[in-house]
């Protein structure tokens, strides 16, 4: 759900208010990044940055902001292997955690642990794997999503094509009190969705693997109550984990299920829609049209159906970026407690999947 984003512009405020970010608390008494080696000596731990994605020097001078003295290195200075016992990671080979023994934090940054869990048996024994849990990247995925959903709702494409053929014409839209939206996912980022779309007056289902509460959702748990909560909708969102449970959950079976003239739109992992079953529902008319942020193999093919497909729109996995100045703070303080043997936030449970 998640890539890395440069900030272009770090001095741009908030649109909306957001939790105060986390501000670790230093202990200038003892760098708590000096440890006693073996042999008696002290030796600097370090924390290692393993992406594709970038650099890492725009993480090195947050996180260097946040600890003072944080010894921040990336693959080519990471020196002694032992001395390194954190690593953030997205997109990077996870089996050459196996080189580093003292190894204790292993930081996604990212909200989507996928790329972690299905490398899960490389994350070597006693390492904790945390993810990205931040209210910007949650804003933008609603954003994302309300953007798809009134795109769909309120005619976007017609009236381009109108536009193209200078016609001057109305059509009429729903109101939102008439449009029931389906959200797969109750968690950080389908919660909020939720909760911003029942405010603005739709109907809104929900559905999650365990029991769950939101305020103006209507929630339905466990896959015996998929279909259920799938009856109903005229727009169905997926922003579920991926996980054995829930890859392919989207198919023909369910297709079938929806409503007629159902929207769908998917902003959590490609693997979730079984992309042929998905093209035979909308040609068939079942199914209204779908706007996806992801697919199956990323980048597509170019022959890939979607690209021609009339009532399919891709979007490159861009629904929600990781904005490293809003999450350096939590890394920071997660890196603070590792030292201090305190409590982690946004530990992944590796067996459940998130």
């Amino acid at each position: 759900m998640a890539h890395i984003q440069v900030d272009p512009n770090p001095a741009m405020s908030e649109t909306v208010d957001a939790p105060a970010p986390f501000r670790p608390a230093v202990d200038v008494a003892r760098d708590p990044t000096i440890v006693p080696r073996p042999d008696g000596r002290e030796a600097t731990m370090a924390l290692l940055y393993l992406s594709r994605q970038t650099d890492g020097e725009e993480w090195r001078a947050l996180l260097t902001a946040e600890l003072p003295g944080l010894d921040f290195r990336t693959p080519g200075e990471a020196g002694d292997p032992a001395e390194i016992d954190a690593a953030l990671v997205w997109l990077h080979p996870l089996e050459e955690l196996a080189g580093y023994p003292n190894l204790k934090l292993v930081a996604s940054l990212g909200a989507g642990v996928d790329h972690v869990i299905v490398a899960r048996r490389a994350i070597p024994d006693g390492v904790t794997v945390t993810r990205i849990v931040d209210p910007a990247m949650t804003e933008q995925m609603t954003e994302w999503c309300l953007m798809a959903m009134l795109n769909h709702l309120r005619g976007w494409d017609a009236y381009r094509e109108l536009h193209r053929e200078r016609r001057y014409e109305e059509r009429r839209a729903p109101l939102p009190r008439d449009v029931t939206v389906g959200i797969a996912g109750l968690g950080e980022m389908g919660g909020h969705c939720a909760r911003v779309l029942s405010a603005m007056g739709y109907r809104v289902c929900g559905w999650s693997r365990g029991p769950k509460r939101r305020e103006g959702v209507a929630c339905f748990h466990g896959m015996d109550r998929f279909a259920d909560f799938l009856a109903p909708c005229d727009v169905v969102i997926c922003l579920l984990p991926l996980t054995p449970e829930t890859e392919d959950l989207f198919n023909a079976e369910r297709f079938a299920r929806m409503k007629p003239g159902c929207f769908v739109i998917n902003a959590a992992r490609g693997r979730h829609i079984v992309e042929e079953d998905l093209i035979a529902a909308i040609d068939s008319g079942r199914i209204a049209g779908a706007t996806l942020d992801v697919q199956r193999a990323e980048p597509m093919s170019g022959d890939h159906p979607f690209w021609y497909h009339p009532r399919i729109v891709t979007f490159p996995h861009v629904a929600a970026f990781t904005v490293p100045r809003t999450c350096a703070p939590q890394i920071a303080e997660n890196y603070r407690r590792m030292r201090a043997g305190e409590p982690l936030m946004n530990v992944v449970d590796l067996e459940r999947g998130y």
